[in-house]
């Protein structure tokens, strides 16, 4: 039954071709009735329309209807499996690193909706940081609050109290007219002493 129901596209298929087969044989297009003839007569266009849209209903309604009881019985009757696995690791604190990277978020199964057996975090290296992240959204969506604040708070509290260790750099720049200014961004978010 799960089979069946995961492959529901091509089931509801092969099942409203089957149907649909056995309707165009047992209540074919009513050709001799009087009204279709005069259609025929006049507008022979709209006639064969008419004729080939019955057909077309013959496979298309099962096909939708069959569609929507798959859906609905993979939502309701199928229960995904459990995935039990290890927890993820611990956030590190960014002032606690041994080396700059940024952490985006979690990295979980990339082909199912449903958590990794062995999750982790999405990161990108010291290297990948020299090339840039652009950031695109609607207006109001959290580019700012979600993306560009997070992730300069990791890349400026980076060894941001350890003597004789470079401090991270980062230039943000954003065209949201409600933006604070860097200098602002900094000393809001952030417990590193203005430069």
């Amino acid at each position: 039954m799960r089979r069946m129901v995961e492959s529901r596209n091509l089931v509801s298929f092969v099942v409203s071709t089957i149907l649909g087969l056995s309707l165009f044989r047992g209540w074919p297009f009513p050709v001799e009735n009087n009204m279709l003839q005069l259609v025929l007569l006049q507008k022979p266009y709209v006639y064969y329309g008419i004729k080939y849209g019955f057909v077309a209903m013959l496979f298309s309604t099962p096909y939708i209807a069959f569609s929507i009881l798959f859906s609905l019985a993979y939502i309701f009757m199928v229960r995904r499996k459990q995935v039990v696995g290890t927890p993820l690791a611990p956030y590190v604190p960014p002032g606690m690193r041994s080396e700059l990277y940024l952490v985006i978020g979690e990295l979980h199964n990339p082909k199912r909706p449903q958590p990794a057996a062995t999750p982790q975090w999405l990161i990108v290296p010291e290297r990948g940081l020299f090339t840039g992240i652009a950031i695109f959204g609607a207006v109001g969506s959290g580019k700012t609050s979600g993306c560009m604040y997070p992730f300069a708070e990791q890349v400026l509290a980076y060894c941001a109290d350890k003597a004789g260790q470079p401090l991270g750099f980062c230039l943000a720049l954003s065209i949201a007219a409600s933006a604070p200014s860097p200098q602002q961004a900094t000393d809001r978010s952030l417990s590193v002493p203005s430069i």
